[in-house]
């Protein structure tokens, strides 16, 4: 009987939630594996007692010209948890829905949603008081000017996932701001990574046959379909060094994307802040008199860069080297020329 009994909890185990499904060729491969030496004939007969008198979820797809059954559970059949979730398990699953949910693949995401509804339900039980405030306490807020995020194409962000979940490459209709952001273009996308970044999600890629990598958001890519075609990876490629290059930091327009060594005067109370967090490993903080302090340090020479510096107005003058001073001091006297206009609102 207890044996009986186990055979059944793994049989169960071992049967996938619909649109997914196994037959019973499959599911005695997979019992024979666990060490359960029985028939296909004693493995349909308990799948026929378990959806019959059992009363559990689960249906075939029937017989049709010979083709094998399919055995599912129904989906939307409630997770059966042997043993039940704990809280901790809750509450990790609780925290990924909620802080990384642009890393799940919409087919992983689908899968887990009625475990995410369980762990909710296992937080809000009167016995996880102690967990179950952790979700009450803990949040994230940008460090930049909170942007809405941008509205997205669901199906052909769902084959992007699809292509570097299975490998693949896809085509896909791309809005390039170098076509003036107006003129739609079909692409084909050889896909090597997503990068979160604020609110917006960049796929990294190459396109067609060529091997440089580059990142596009998936904001501007409508009308995906996935291609049979493998994915490759360019010779050397590694998705932290490309990050590292300062990739997404913009070394484009003026700014050459190289290192350079900076010198920037700040006002004094920038001190505390760079000392918490240092613009670099080597970074020296001086101070000049009363007011302000010299901060040298070895960064990328890049679009970000200049607008972080910008952000400071009046209370940063770069010192060094002399080409980001001299295209920070045309901004900020464009940029002062603009306010002496009258203008009204």
């Amino acid at each position: 009987m207890a044996d009986a009994i186990l055979r059944h909890l793994q049989l169960l185990r071992a049967i996938p939630r619909h649109p997914a499904k196994s037959d019973v060729k499959s599911l005695h491969r997979t019992l024979n594996a666990k060490g359960y030496r029985i028939s296909r004939r004693q493995i349909q007969r308990d799948l026929e007692t378990l959806s019959g008198r059992g009363g559990f979820p689960i249906h075939s797809d029937g017989e049709r010209r010979g083709i094998a059954r399919g055995w599912s559970w129904e989906r939307g059949a409630e997770i059966l948890d042997l043993p039940a979730m704990d809280q901790r398990t809750a509450l990790m699953l609780n925290l990924l829905q909620r802080f990384t949910p642009q890393f799940l693949p919409p087919t992983l995401s689908d899968e887990l949603r009625r475990y995410f509804q369980r762990a909710e339900e296992t937080l809000k039980s009167a016995d996880a008081a102690g967990l179950g405030r952790w979700i009450d306490c803990v949040r994230v807020v940008p460090r930049e000017m909170p942007l809405l995020a941008p509205k997205i194409d669901v199906a052909a962000t769902r084959v992007v996932y699809d292509a570097l979940l299975m490998g693949k490459r896809f085509t896909a209709h791309y809005l390039s701001r170098s076509a003036g952001g107006k003129e739609w273009k079909e692409q084909e996308f050889n896909p090597l990574g997503l990068v979160a970044r604020g609110n917006l999600l960049y796929l990294v890629c190459t396109y067609w046959n060529y091997g440089d990598p580059r990142h596009v958001p998936l904001q501007r890519m409508r009308h995906a379909k996935l291609l049979e075609k493998v994915a490759t990876r360019p010779e050397g490629f590694d998705l932290d060094e490309y990050i590292r290059g300062g990739a997404f930091q913009y070394p484009s327009g003026e700014a050459t994307g190289r290192t350079i060594v900076l010198k920037v005067i700040f006002h004094r109370g920038v001190r505390t802040h760079l000392e918490e967090t240092p613009l670099s490993g080597d970074q020296v903080i001086k101070d000049l008199n009363d007011e302000e302090v010299l901060v040298t340090a070895t960064v990328q020479d890049t679009q970000q860069l200049e607008w972080w510096l910008r952000a400071f107005g009046d209370g940063a003058e770069v010192v060094a080297p002399g080409t980001l001073r001299k295209r920070l001091k045309a901004t900020l006297t464009r940029a002062a020329a603009r306010y002496r206009r009258a203008r009204r609102a």
